[in-house]
């Protein structure tokens, strides 16, 4: 599901005349771009308008305004900057008409930023806690610099990447954030129990690419994107990870025979939880990716293999799921692509 977007988009000649016409007389019509607030049943974002460019630029999660949550949503960017720009026409009461919903489809907005998730679907929300606590062991024995946010009922957030950086990563229990920040408006929708029955059960993935990557991704072009691209982006992020690797728990008779006199005892100081820090940091990672080859994580202790396994046959890209229940499409909680 695409969530957050920012996005530059042209505008037409009939919205442009009309902001004219909305500014005039304000202290908005002595400056090039301006900012102006867009309210919505569910709330209000801020679009930030340049009259000489005739552009318009906004940053919000499009879902939020068009159904009332982002739970579950399309991969497909049209319908999102479509629905929006429907929503800016009727602020500024010029009527959206079938020209204008052509102009957005087939002319390129310049993306400034890109959240998409999908969903691992591990049954419980017992489950999704505990596989919450392994990624979180699995990504600080692997090195790596993560912000974990965590309350009373387990992780909430686990953050791999700062703010600035051209691309993050987020882990989250969509669960505890639905009960968190739901409003009064999305828990009288017909299917917020549904929502919330199936965000139980799931761990959200998130990506974010924010312009430098979306360039280097060749996803700079709305035109540009599509739910192919997204997965695979997504895909090569849980790889970069290590999560989905199958970590056994001890390597086959005829492996070990195999092993140089060197590897043996290593794999024996393993197998006795023996730490590896008398070894500088250059021989542990050289052993490390050599016992990777073999399927074995030698920078975990034994008894945290058994748990790296567990979270493997959980998360893995074979068992990211992009799509959502058929039963919300007929409940009116999905955003469709436009036919």
């Amino acid at each position: 599901m695409i969530d957050t977007i920012g996005l530059r988009a042209s505008i037409t000649p009939a919205l442009l005349a009309a902001i004219r016409v909305d500014i005039k007389g304000t202290d908005a019509e002595k400056f090039k771009a301006f900012w102006k607030r867009v309210n919505t049943p569910f709330g209000s974002f801020r679009i930030k308008i340049n009259v000489n460019a005739a552009t318009i630029e906004f940053e919000i999660s499009p879902m939020k305004f068009l159904k009332g949550h982002n739970f579950v949503g399309t991969n497909y960017l049209e319908p999102l900057i479509v629905g929006i720009m429907k929503i800016v026409y009727d602020r500024f009461k010029v009527r959206f008409k079938e020209k204008d919903e052509a102009f957005y489809t087939d002319n390129n907005s310049q993306m400034l930023r890109g959240d998409f998730n999908g969903n691992f679907y591990v049954g419980s929300q017992a489950k999704v806690v505990n596989t919450m606590a392994l990624i979180r062991e699995h990504l600080v024995a692997h090195g790596h610099d993560i912000v974990v946010h965590e309350g009373p009922d387990g992780i909430e957030t686990i953050y791999e990447g700062k703010e600035s950086s051209h691309s993050t990563i987020k882990f989250y229990n969509k669960y505890l954030e639905m009960l968190a920040n739901s409003s009064k408006s999305t828990k009288a929708f017909p299917y917020y129990a549904d929502l919330l029955k199936y965000a139980r059960q799931v761990v959200r993935f998130e990506v974010t690419l924010r312009s430098r990557a979306l360039k280097d991704e060749n996803m700079r072009d709305s035109t540009s994107w599509n739910p192919g691209k997204q997965r695979e982006i997504l895909n090569k992020k849980l790889i970069d990870l290590e999560l989905s690797k199958q970590l056994i728990a001890e390597l086959s008779p005829e492996t070990i025979a195999g092993l140089t006199p060197d590897k043996r005892r290593k794999y024996d100081m393993w197998l006795d939880g023996v730490s590896s820090k008398y070894y500088t940091p250059v021989t542990v990672e050289r052993d490390r990716k050599f016992f990777l080859e073999l399927g074995l994580d030698i920078a975990r202790t034994h008894s945290q293999t058994l748990n790296a396994v567990l979270l493997s046959n959980r998360i893995s890209p074979t068992k990211l799921k992009m799509t959502y229940p058929a039963r919300l499409v007929e409940m009116g909680a999905i955003l469709q692509k436009s036919k």
